[in-house]
């Protein structure tokens, strides 16, 4: 007989998860970092000293010096605040604010905003599914290029935390590898700081004696 159309279409994953359509307060606008596989910019804009943009993984702010980049899973509460302030508080307890130029433009950031971080309907609406399957038949390098590599960024963190508040690691404190890979106490950060005078060994004997082995050490 006729052959006729065919009865399987196949589909790539990330075909599952579309990019919804950017929509930008003024043409010329760009965006101002480089998206992640399977990340899309749905809302571009200007408050008033800043960039402000909102993908399906992130709310990002770019002030004239600095850079606001929160996951909006990690977003508590979005709230308007003396009309023209969004006042943003997260879990780890960052508070962000930003200001707009009108009453209207704020309300108007203030329900993308509340929509994006609202509780998903369906567990696929969560970014990670639609991350999953852009890196789909992609290399490990490209999944990955514009992600840090585990533990570097609280690595760096600690280090300027450490100089920030003024340790002297040259003779009073030092910086100890005895969890690595957690191995000593799980609940603990990898590095520990602890006084120059105090040994591995004699950290792993105090261990032993400690609730879940947490030691007394500085930690971040």
């Amino acid at each position: 007989g006729e052959e006729g159309p065919p009865s399987l279409e196949y589909i790539q994953a990330k075909d599952l998860f579309p990019p919804k359509e950017l929509v930008k307060e003024e043409e010329n606008l760009q965006v101002p970092f480089t998206v992640l596989q399977g990340e899309g910019v749905e809302f571009l804009g200007r408050a008033a000293d800043a960039l402000i943009a909102i993908s399906n993984y992130r709310l990002h702010i770019k002030f004239k010096d600095s850079v606001i980049n929160v996951p909006l899973r990690m977003i508590d509460t979005v709230e308007s605040r003396d009309m023209f302030q969004l006042h943003i508080a997260c879990k780890d307890s960052k508070v962000v604010r930003c200001h707009f130029s009108t009453f209207k433009q704020c309300q108007e950031w203030l329900s993308r905003l509340s929509r994006a971080t609202a509780r998903p309907a369906k567990p696929e609406d969560l970014f990670a599914f639609a991350y999953h399957a852009w890196c789909l038949g992609l290399t490990e390098e490209d999944q990955h290029t514009h992600l840090c590599q585990p533990g570097e960024h609280i690595r760096c963190r600690q280090e300027a935390e450490l100089t920030r508040m003024g340790f002297d690691l040259q003779n009073v404190w030092r910086v100890s590898h005895i969890n690595s890979n957690y191995k000593l106490c799980p609940s603990y950060p990898q590095k520990l700081l602890v006084p120059v005078w105090i040994t591995d060994k004699e950290l792993e004997n105090v261990a032993s004696f400690r609730s879940w082995k947490r030691i007394p050490v500085v930690v971040y």
